[in-house]
């Protein structure tokens, strides 16, 4: 059809002298074919680019569209992972505030504070994807304030922070499932007081992060009306927003002996130094 509108136009409007018929009848089959084989070469060139060009464009726009709801669900993941707090501790806090108000008004008020502080930055973290680590454990000292309150001389925490480690930046509470799990779980296997020490370090641009309590490890079991532990759902927790996180680049291990807990996590990704974020 391309051929032949071609040769009709050609002939009618640019060669008075020769009519299509005419050209017709006079050229042999085996030209015309020649022809119509070249003026078919032509058209299914532009024609095969076209559709080439075509299909490269759809499939890019929907690698991208693919992309993008990824990333939602990743998100929407993390959000939800990271918003599965205990409500047992908001529960306990509650009640000892609720206990202290009549014995001792000074260190009820003190535990408002530092529990007010943890929901402030809990609200605050979430515009954020990662957080300074200080943030982080700022939020876990209010945490282990809170705590200290309840369990009075029971309880004994430290801190051991590199400053190098400070700014380095993580997913939010990543770090207070581990304290959360510290004490639920060595409060109850652990000889008083329950001693919890929090190591940071940044070592070749990788961040270590060690939460260790005295007491036993408790395998997670199938929950039910007569579980004493629980079923290490914040644990579990954290492995997943890690691999969410940080694919291939992270490493979640736990050792174990008679009289102590070690749970440790490497984030292991290029950041910017101070002085290279002044460049």
């Amino acid at each position: 059809m391309w051929f032949w509108a071609s040769i009709l136009i050609h002939y009618t409007f640019f060669h008075n002298d020769i009519t299509t018929i005419s050209w017709i009848t006079k050229t042999p089959l085996s030209s015309i074919v020649v022809y119509m084989l070249r003026e078919t070469i032509v058209f299914t060139g532009w024609s095969g680019s076209y559709f080439v060009i075509k299909f490269w464009k759809d499939w890019k726009l929907q690698e991208e569209m693919t992309e993008k709801a990824n990333v939602l669900a990743q998100k929407a993941q993390l959000q939800m992972l990271r918003y599965q707090l205990n409500p047992h501790f908001l529960f306990n806090s509650l009640n000892s505030i609720r206990a202290l108000i009549a014995e001792d008004k000074k260190n009820a008020k003190a535990m408002i504070t530092e529990l007010s502080e943890f929901l402030r930055y809990s609200l605050i973290s979430k515009n954020y994807s990662e957080v300074p680590l200080m943030n982080e454990i700022e939020a876990v000292r209010h945490y282990f304030a809170v705590e200290k309150v309840r369990y009075e001389e029971k309880l004994d925490v430290a801190f051991d922070i590199d400053p190098l480690a400070e700014d380095y930046p993580i997913i939010s509470f990543i770090i207070h499932p581990l304290a959360e799990n510290a004490i639920k779980y060595g409060m109850r296997t652990s000889t008083m007081p329950l001693r919890i020490q929090i190591n940071a370090e940044v070592h070749n641009s990788a961040l270590s992060i060690e939460v260790c309590n005295t007491g036993k490890w408790v395998e997670p079991v199938i929950e039910n009306d007569n579980n004493r532990f629980g079923t290490g759902t914040g644990l579990a927790n954290v492995r997943r927003r890690l691999e969410n996180a940080y694919p291939n680049s992270h490493r979640f291990d736990i050792y174990k002996d008679e009289e102590r807990v070690h749970i440790k996590l490497t984030i292991n990704k290029k950041i910017r130094t101070k002085d290279e974020k002044e460049l």
